[in-house]
């Protein structure tokens, strides 16, 4: 699996310090078409793999009904609800045109997000107080636990673990394309715009390493029993062979 994690590794990319004078700064533009276009790769192929028949790294076929035997919706009905939350409101920010408001915007959805996510690890209720807005007497949602960015509603409908992670997946994609146009656009980022920037990739590779690390793990276990499939020690003839080797050394 080393090759596998390196190659993830590689993909994932590691945002490095944010600099502050004006010639860093234009020395971190060369950096980050880069980054964004590591991330729009990623992204666009671990949707491809959630969508099954993909060859994971290299490694192993990871097949949709093999996902599924794993992840049934029962069990990640939760992660569902959340990866879909996420992606709905994110689809609003693709409209917002200026830089340092998108970039806003997506700070406060992912604050939300982290929030929420954190908050129904430890609730038996997914929509504990959800569905509402801010209040008005200067309380943060962190206090409050209602959001203002994140859309936050009940469903009338179980989701699909697996269309909803493919989906969220092509959400971040198409996000990223947007920052990559609007970086093309800009042609130098500020400071502030560079280090909010950073905080959100940061965020997003939480996410995708989540993704990952539950990819691996299905790759590995489809690897474990493709081998165990051609091993002959492990066969069910083989066993009766031996146990007619145990009742001839009896005579």
């Amino acid at each position: 699996m080393s090759g596998f994690a390196g190659s993830a590794t590689l993909m994932m990319g590691t945002p490095g310090a944010v600099l502050q004078t004006t010639s860093q700064q234009i020395q971190q533009q060369e950096w980050i078409p880069t980054l964004i276009h590591k991330r729009i790769t990623t992204f666009r192929y671990l949707q491809r793999c959630f969508q099954g028949g993909m060859v994971l790294y290299n490694t192993a076929l990871v097949s949709e009904q093999e996902m599924r035997a794993i992840w049934t919706d029962e069990k990640m009905q939760r992660r569902s609800q959340q990866y879909f939350f996420l992606g709905t409101s994110l689809a609003t920010i693709l409209e917002i045109p200026i830089t340092g408001d998108c970039l806003k915007a997506l700070t406060n959805v992912l604050q939300e997000y982290d929030h929420f996510a954190a908050a129904e690890s430890r609730s038996k209720s997914i929509f504990s107080k959800s569905g509402r807005k801010a209040t008005s007497d200067g309380r943060t949602f962190e206090e409050t636990g209602e959001y203002s960015y994140l859309e936050v509603r009940t469903l009338p409908f179980n989701l699909d673990y697996i269309i909803t992670t493919s989906t969220l997946c092509d959400m971040i994609g198409l996000l990223y394309e947007k920052l990559w146009e609007q970086q093309q656009q800009d042609k130098l980022w500020n400071f502030q715009v560079l280090e909010s920037f950073q905080k959100i990739d940061a965020k997003f590779k939480k996410i995708l390493t989540t993704m990952y690390k539950e990819l691996e793990a299905v790759s590995r276990d489809v690897m474990i029993q493709e081998f165990a499939a051609l091993d002959p020690l492990a066969s069910t003839s083989m066993a009766l062979h031996d146990d007619d080797w145990n009742s001839m050394k009896s005579y």
